[in-house]
């Protein structure tokens, strides 16, 4: 039998996408779009500088310690603390010895905690030319024209649609652990477990883009360990939420079915065919009428929930539905 879930604490995240938001995202887009062209001038954080380089331990070069036509951003963290710090202020042509200490848990033994040297000889300066505002750079990112008022009008639509999703997410998750935290008793059976740990893994090895092959040893790789918290969590949820679908009498009501479906779709070029291919493909909508069930039963808990509102700013909001979602 169910317990009772209600009056439990949910955190309600209240935000808006602020002007300073949208010119924060434009100016990455424009930086992602743009050129390195190389100056005349000392490098500075945030440059690219071209380097060889050669690292030695007493007086002797170490393994792994060389490069040559290196491209490293200054900044960037790609190399071990000092060195990206040593270069800020060389110009091309300059040559500069760099004396510095390996992290004490770098993944080398023979160089965990040792006192090295690096030789550097600065190639060529390079600083990022932003792209401009144009309409090749709204292309890039599937606006037609160049009209800016209009790009960051459509920048502004998919940032608000960003945020109601970070903020309902983060709200669903905090529903779906009062869920769990109500049935602290539950028992489920170790063969289920042992499916969705196998699945969870599976979507892992994909994420990284591998192939699996039938020779491979998935489980030495990526041990059940890692996963098996979560797939256990999944699977009182999955069994939980059904049981609420069933004890709420909730159903998935064709228009919020097709309301979702015209969301999803919205953000491609062509939303009908995605609209049409939905209902097309049962399995596809199968998923749907499940995250509708699910939604309409988290809006049903948060009836005799105890809501707090809270004041955040647009990428706070993000970062915390995303700290959320990872538990």
């Amino acid at each position: 039998a169910l317990n009772e879930v209600k009056d439990f604490a949910v955190t309600k995240l209240v935000c808006d996408v602020a002007d300073s938001d949208v010119d924060e995202i434009i100016e990455i887009f424009q930086k992602q779009q743009g050129q390195l062209v190389a100056v005349e001038r000392a490098a500075e954080e945030g440059d690219t500088v071209t380097i060889d380089f050669e690292g030695f331990k007493d007086g002797e070069a170490f393994e792994g310690g060389t490069g040559n036509d290196t491209a490293l951003e200054l900044g960037s963290g790609r190399m071990i603390p000092g060195f990206e710090d040593g270069l800020l202020g060389a110009s091309a042509g300059e040559e500069r010895t760099l004396e510095l200490t390996f992290p004490e848990d770098y993944h080398s033994e023979e160089l965990k905690g040792a006192a090295v040297e690096f030789k550097v000889s600065v190639k060529e300066v390079k600083t990022l030319e932003p792209a401009e505002l144009n309409a090749e750079l709204f292309a890039a990112y599937g606006v037609e024209g160049d009209d800016v008022d209009g790009f960051r009008a459509e920048v502004r639509k998919n940032m608000e649609r960003e945020l109601k999703a970070a903020v309902d997410g983060h709200v669903k998750q905090q529903v779906m652990d009062a869920i769990i935290e109500a049935h602290p008793a539950l028992e489920i059976p170790s063969s289920l477990i042992a499916q969705e740990t196998d699945a969870l893994r599976g979507q892992m090895f994909q994420q990284f883009g591998g192939a699996v092959s039938p020779e491979m040893d998935l489980k030495s790789i990526l041990p059940d360990e890692m996963f098996t918290e979560r797939a256990e969590t999944r699977v009182k949820l999955g069994l939980l939420v059904s049981e609420l679908v069933q004890d709420l009498g909730v159903r998935a009501e064709p228009n919020k079915v097709r309301e979702l479906i015209e969301d999803i779709a919205s953000t491609y070029q062509d939303p009908t065919e995605v609209i049409n291919w939905y209902y097309e493909d049962n399995d596809q909508l199968m998923g749907i009428e499940s995250r509708v069930l699910e939604d309409t039963v988290v809006e049903k808990l948060l009836e005799s929930a105890n809501i707090t509102e809270e004041a955040t700013g647009y990428q706070d909001a993000l970062q915390r539905a995303r700290e959320a979602s990872q538990q």
